[in-house]
């Protein structure tokens, strides 16, 4: 990958955030180095949850980066970083997945949201077989539109707030919110209808 060479480049440094955020506005790309490393696997992830396939997830996650370095000079080191950076890997997901002439998928490990289930399931389908319903689940998100899955992984998967859903999208918290409820809500009735479980 391209970024293995600034990996390299960066193996003396040792920075806080902060300080590698503003030489990284500066221009200093062993900084911007390091701030990869920290956040790479973040970025991966939510890419991950955006496709169907590790090497899109990782052209992603490059693109994303590559977008980022050269829009650094307009990043305000007052914001955080990642609620930045989840706004450029989420469109670059999107316009990825248009790209290529298909609605972008979402393929979730089998411990995906085990602290998201309780928020989309009631009792009757929690007492359902624990890997059907880790499908049903897998299956019912790949049915969302590109903005309630982005709002459901960023949630659920990532765990940020509302608030920083909205910094990273863009939108409002209300929207968020909206969002979200009708993602869970889609995701509760195909979960129900595809394992027959009385609601």
């Amino acid at each position: 990958m391209i970024f293995h060479l600034v990996y390299f480049l960066t193996a003396g440094l040792s920075a806080s955030e902060p300080e590698l955020l503003e030489k990284a506005v500066s221009g200093n790309k062993e900084a911007f180095g390091e701030i990869v490393k920290m956040y790479e696997k973040r970025v991966f992830r939510v890419a991950r949850r955006m496709c169907n396939c590790d090497d899109d997830a990782w052209d992603i996650t490059q693109e994303a980066f590559i977008k980022a370095m050269k829009a650094m000079h307009n990043f305000k080191v007052e914001y955080r970083f990642f609620t930045w950076m989840y706004r450029i890997v989420t469109n670059t997901a999107i316009n990825f997945s248009r790209s290529r002439g298909r609605r972008s998928e979402v393929e979730f490990d089998e411990g995906y949201g085990s602290g998201g289930l309780t928020s989309t399931a009631d009792t009757a389908i929690k007492e359902c077989n624990r890997d059907l319903l880790v499908k049903a689940v897998q299956k019912a998100i790949e049915q969302l539109s590109p903005a309630l899955r982005i709002v459901f992984v960023l949630r659920v998967d990532q765990e940020l707030s509302y608030e920083e859903i909205a910094e990273s999208l863009g939108i409002a918290t209300g929207t968020v919110m909206s969002r979200l409820n009708r993602a869970r809500n889609s995701v509760k009735i195909f979960v129900v209808n595809e394992l027959g479980c009385a609601p």
